[in-house]
């Protein structure tokens, strides 16, 4: 039943729809593929030079350059358009990530900025695909399309993750950051086509620009709906830096040749974007086939609090990295579904500008809450680090899982809450 209800979405689709849907499918694949190459590299290359105590002290950089980089997105977008943006993002991009190949394991600034700046540029493609996305598909197709086009990117991380999983000793881990290149042109004319398909116009991103970072807060801070999307993005991310920095704790001192250690994230990472694909084809469908759009909120914390008792009950490495693949995989899967669905009934400056505020220096900014939390309990001078970061993660979960539950009870007295979709 379930298998025909899907061929019958797809089949009434127009042509112009299944132009863009590929077009989205094509751009999610090509930004994962690119995630899925530079991610184990920037962090191999990170503890080889600074070691994982000095993660904390990169998570609060992203804050100052997180905010500088929404900060020109949001002033230039009205000027530039969506489309002359996105080129001039992916050309900084390009010329960045080359010069920091070339001379990342020479200078040692280099591994730790580039490491801060593939955090945030992942963010701000992602933004950009999703606005447009959000703008041209409708709730009732969301359910099933917005599992597609997670999908496939899903499957760019696994197909990228190759690369650093397989061929990091025998091509040196800084070459991998270059095979980006061929994706960045595949990306830019997939999103070029996927935006003539869609249904934004000039007039409409013209209208009421969001043009300085603190408007775009304004946004936010005067509507409870984009506030409660706020504090879920910011629990879901500080828990999963918690555990993200146990991690690297450990890898670091499991193996600490570079390159093999660059092999053994990649496979990590390739299992975690293996977990994804699975999530989202039958995961974010089945889900919310058959939960619906509020309780499969609500399911989503608690799920995760199992999977950060497990770390209490067995502490290894193992299963330190199980919590973390499980974790990353729920990231990039069920959640962004669902978060991204929360943000239909948004108007188009929000779903381009205030958005860019929540889903890119919220996102990662969040990881300074978690930077901030990890040194605060080094000071003190705990002696079970570990121990402590995985309680502090549990707890989020559960606050996760209260916060929820506070926005849809409040959904019938609140104006702005009124209008998201709760099925």
């Amino acid at each position: 039943m379930i298998w025909r209800k899907f061929k019958e979405e797809i089949l009434q689709l127009t042509r112009t729809q299944r132009i863009f849907i590929f077009c989205a499918m094509v751009c999610g694949f090509c930004i994962t593929a690119d995630y899925g190459i530079v991610r184990p590299v920037s962090n191999s290359i990170f503890m080889t030079e600074h070691g994982s105590d000095i993660f904390p002290y990169a998570w609060l950089a992203i804050v100052p350059l997180n905010f500088l980089l929404v900060e020109l997105y949001n002033r230039f977008l009205s000027r530039l358009g969506v489309q002359r943006m996105f080129i001039t993002i992916i050309l900084c991009i390009a010329v960045v990530n080359t010069f920091c190949a070339i001379f990342m394991t020479k200078i040692p600034f280099l591994a730790f900025f580039f490491y801060v700046w593939k955090e945030i540029y992942i963010m701000l493609l992602f933004q950009q695909l999703w606005s447009v996305i959000h703008s041209t598909i409708q709730m009732g197709q969301a359910k099933l399309l917005y599992g597609l086009v997670f999908a496939f990117g899903g499957i760019g991380g696994i197909v990228g993750s190759i690369l650093p999983g397989f061929f990091a000793i025998s091509m040196g881990t800084p070459n991998l950051v270059f095979a980006s290149l061929p994706l960045f042109t595949i990306l830019t004319f997939s999103f070029t086509y996927m935006l003539r398909h869609s249904s934004v116009s000039k007039e409409e991103t013209a209208q009421k620009p969001i043009r300085n970072f603190w408007q775009g807060v304004g946004a936010i801070r005067n509507s409870k709906y984009l506030s409660f999307i706020l504090i879920i993005v910011v629990l879901m991310q500080v828990a999963t830096t918690l555990i993200y920095y146990q991690f690297n704790a450990m890898l670091e001192s499991s193996i600490p040749e570079q390159d093999i250690r660059t092999e053994y994230s990649g496979k990590v990472f390739a299992i975690i974007n293996l977990m994804t694909v699975i999530f989202q084809v039958f995961g974010s469908f089945l889900f919310l086939h058959f939960f619906g759009l509020k309780r499969s909120h609500l399911l989503l914390p608690l799920i995760l609090c199992f999977n950060a008792l497990g770390s209490l009950v067995i502490p290894s490495f193992a299963m330190i990295s199980v919590a973390f693949i499980t974790i990353k995989a729920f990231d990039f899967s069920l959640f962004g579904v669902l978060k991204e669905m929360l943000y239909i009934p948004l108007k188009q400056e929000e779903k381009f500008q205030a958005k860019s505020i929540i889903d890119v220096f919220a996102y990662r900014s969040s990881k300074a809450i978690a930077a901030a939390l990890i040194l605060i309990l080094q000071f003190l001078g705990f002696v079970k680090l570990i121990d402590c970061m995985t309680w502090g993660s549990l707890i989020l979960l559960v606050t996760w899982a209260i916060v929820v539950y506070k926005m849809f009870q409040l959904k019938e007295e609140t104006p702005e809450i009124e209008k998201a979709p709760t099925e």
